[in-house]
């Protein structure tokens, strides 16, 4: 296995910087901090401050730091396509987002969390959506299910059509969410996630009945 590379080190340490801001603002937050909302912008789920500000980013970088090693597991059998950008720096960069809006949150900085939280999914389809299409088999990113794993044509097939689906819909998502139609998005971010699996799941079956 290829040795850990700087690149993977900075991808932990940037999980790690939001202990920074969560220390700073420390004392303002309150003792349970909300981190999960419903549909309705209400709260469904509080966790402990000192788990948020201190727990979480070192989980989170655990996570990133084997992610990390499995990409360069991929790298060696020349597998990972363009999956280490994704895992490298679009991982890191969701959980600060994620983690800065949980704190301005709790802060009462922010108005509608679903703004936030749809924008930041829309715009984060909208990317994925340019790289579907690149990205090899795996088990971190992607359509994953028994049939597109078993197969390479299967996989390709169904994430060249993901490509499609997923950034149409995070530019749709984009325009829903400015009209403030936030259910609307939801609606669109799972028809986007959903149907290239019933697609992959669709080109198996029908090849199968062909042989």
């Amino acid at each position: 296995m290829k040795p850990l590379k700087i690149s993977d080190i900075l991808s932990v340490l940037l999980c790690l910087s939001t202990i920074i801001f969560g220390a700073a603002v420390y004392d303002r937050l309150p003792d349970r901090i909300v981190t999960s909302w419903s549909m309705t912008s209400g709260p469904t789920g509080t966790n402990p401050k000192a788990f948020v500000v201190f727990g979480m980013p070192i989980i989170f970088a655990v996570v990133t730091l084997l992610c990390c090693i499995y990409t360069r597991w991929l790298e060696r059998r020349e597998r990972a396509g363009k999956l280490a950008p994704i895992v490298r720096l679009l991982f890191p960069l969701l959980f600060i987002v994620c983690e800065v809006t949980i704190y301005l949150s709790a802060l009462g900085k922010l108005g509608d969390i679903r703004l936030v939280v749809c924008l930041l999914v829309s715009v984060i389809m909208i990317l994925v959506g340019n790289y579907m299409p690149k990205i090899r088999k795996n088990w971190l990113v992607g359509i994953r299910t028994p049939h597109t794993l078993m197969s390479e044509e299967i996989w390709y097939r169904t994430h060249r059509f993901a490509g499609f689906t997923v950034t149409f819909g995070g530019i749709a998502g984009v325009v829903t969410t400015l009209l403030g139609l936030y259910i609307v998005t939801f609606v669109i971010i799972m028809a986007a996630v959903f149907v290239p699996a019933i697609y992959g799941e669709a080109v198996y079956y029908l090849g199968k009945r062909e042989k």
